[in-house]
This record gives structure tokens, C-alpha cells and sequence, in this order.
């Protein structure tokens, strides 16, 4: 159960009604400080639809972050995310497989970048082989937007866990399909 309570649409105000349009419990508990609300979404949005990274491989360094982090709201959400953008049932057997120290088939790029994101989310920083193994294929505009988004997304899930935010209903089915590892 969430520490805090939750907004609903009905409380918006001038104040706080675009924020509240974010039919999620993130925004529906970030709306009580819409500055915060805002900068989050527009971080997001940014990562989203502006940057230039792949973006399926984009989506597999937040399911990373959302998987080591034991994220529950992060890792369902971005399951449904990853879908809109490239990410296949495939591809998240093998993101749990390598994240579980299995070696699998999936493409270099890709083993790098969930590598990238599981030494961020756990050692806070990329190791020098995996940026070395990087930046040669990304250049620096996308090492920094990898980074930029390992980075936000490992806020986020220090946001949700702190907050303990439930996960929508509607949600749970990734979950279901998808669980996290009880550690």
C-alpha cells in the first residue's frame, strides 16, 4: 500500500491537471508536487520519443534496471512498454537468462547494454570493458543518453519502492506473465 495518498482525476486543479492526465499511480502520487510530476514526465517523454538510442534497446536497459532493482511497477510497466517498442517475449527470456548468468543468443549489442544498466543499477557505474565494448557502435551522443536513461530509470525505481506504489490493475498481467525472482 502506498505511504502517501493518492490523487485522482477529480483532484485536478489548475495547479495539477495536465500531471493527473497520467492515467498511473506515479503521477497520481507526484501530482501532490507538479513541478516534480512534470519534470519526470518530460524526462521520460524526452527518452521516449526524442533520443536517438535504439529504442528497443532503450526499453532493455529500464526492464534491467526494473529486474535487479526487484521493481515490480517498474518491470510491469516497461514490459508493456518494451512491446510498444520492439521488446519480444524473446527477448525478455533472454534478458532474464543473461541477468541470471546464462549465456544466450541474443546480439552483443544488446548483452552490452544489459550489462551497461545492471552495473549502474547495482554498482552505480558502468565498468570501463563494458563502456570500451560500447562506445565504438554508440559514440558519445548515445553513451550519454544510455547512461542518461540508466540513470533516470534507477531514480524512478527509488521513487516507486520509496513510495511503495502499488501497481495498477490493468498492470498486473505482466507481472502474472513475468514474475520477479523472490530474493
Amino acid at each position: 500500500m502506498a505511504r502517501i495518498p493518492l490523487l485522482t482525476a477529480a483532484d485536478a486543479n489548475d495547479s495539477n491537471r495536465d500531471v493527473l492526465q497520467r492515467d498511473v499511480n506515479l503521477y497520481y502520487a507526484l501530482g501532490h508536487v507538479p513541478g516534480a510530476a512534470r519534470a519526470f514526465s518530460q524526462m521520460g517523454l524526452w527518452l521516449r520519443f526524442e533520443s536517438t538510442l535504439d529504442t528497443r534497446l532503450r526499453e532493455l536497459a529500464i526492464l534491467t534496471v526494473g529486474y535487479v532493482e526487484r521493481a515490480v511497477y517498474e518491470w510491469a510497466h516497461h514490459i508493456e512498454l518494451g512491446y510498444q517498442f520492439g521488446v519480444t517475449d524473446a527477448d525478455i527470456e533472454r534478458l532474464i537468462a543473461e541477468l541470471e548468468g546464462q549465456d544466450t543468443d541474443l546480439e552483443p549489442i544488446a548483452k552490452h547494454v544489459i550489462s551497461a544498466a545492471r552495473e549502474v543499477a547495482v554498482d552505480g557505474a558502468m565498468t570501463d570493458a563494458t563502456w570500451a565494448a560500447l562506445a565504438p557502435e554508440f559514440g558519445t551522443e548515445k553513451m550519454i543518453e544510455l547512461t542518461t536513461a540508466i540513470a533516470f530509470y534507477c531514480a524512478i525505481v527509488r521513487v516507486l519502492k520509496t513510495l511503495q506504489l502499488d501497481l495498477e490493475p490493468e498492470a498486473q498481467q505482466f507481472i502474472d506473465r513475468w514474475p520477479l525472482p523472490q530474493d
